[in-house]
């Protein structure tokens, strides 16, 4: 698949099933995602991986956390949260880990928000990858990254960030692909000279 076919083709997918990427096809999907424009090549990314009981233990953290959140919500409200990461057969947790001038090998100050936009680059490249490999993937976000159980869970430093969830596998045979929204460029943009 060429490359702008992967761009205008590819599709959130909700749920997904197995068979997931494996090991090697996960690493190749991850080595695309570090391929990401980098300003001040500081690598700001960190993967964190969830399959089999993983995605159990993660839904069981994030329940927590919506139990501590929401203390008044019903036993059913909580059973759906601890399901979320069940919707694929694999998860990765996207964390910007912003690395300050101190700690930086070329001792560049690149600002905290480029960080964030190199390790979003590499979320995009992930699900890219993954959809050129025959694979679906969906970014999601919320407030799960930001929850004090999750954070601890995920061995989180203050000034780290959980930039998406992207959910990884097959696409259902039964998936309806969600049609995209028109593209509208002429009142986007604006040309000088």
């Amino acid at each position: 698949m060429d490359a702008l076919t992967c761009l205008l083709e590819r599709r959130s997918i909700p749920r997904l099933v197995s068979p997931a990427p494996d090991d090697a096809e996960l690493r190749r999907m991850l080595e695309a995602a570090v391929a990401a424009p980098d300003h001040g090549q500081l690598r700001p990314w960190r993967f964190v991986v969830f399959r089999d009981e993983g995605l159990a233990d993660l839904g069981a953290v994030f329940a927590q956390a919506h139990a501590a959140r929401e203390p008044d919500t019903d036993a059913g409200a909580i059973e759906k949260t601890a399901a979320k990461p069940l919707r694929a057969p694999l998860v990765v947790a996207v964390v910007c880990t912003p690395v300050p001038v101190d700690e930086a090998w070329n001792a560049k100050a690149i600002p905290t928000w480029e960080q964030t936009a190199a390790v979003a680059a590499a979320t995009q490249n992930l699900c890219l990858a993954a959809h050129a490999m025959g694979f679906g993937a969906m970014w999601r976000t919320g407030w799960f990254g930001d929850a004090p159980e999750v954070r601890t869970a995920l061995g989180l430093a203050p000034t780290d960030q959980v930039v998406a969830w992207v959910y990884l596998g097959s696409v259902p045979q039964s998936a309806t692909l969600p049609p995209r929204r028109p593209t509208e460029l002429d009142d986007r943009i604006t040309t000088w000279g």
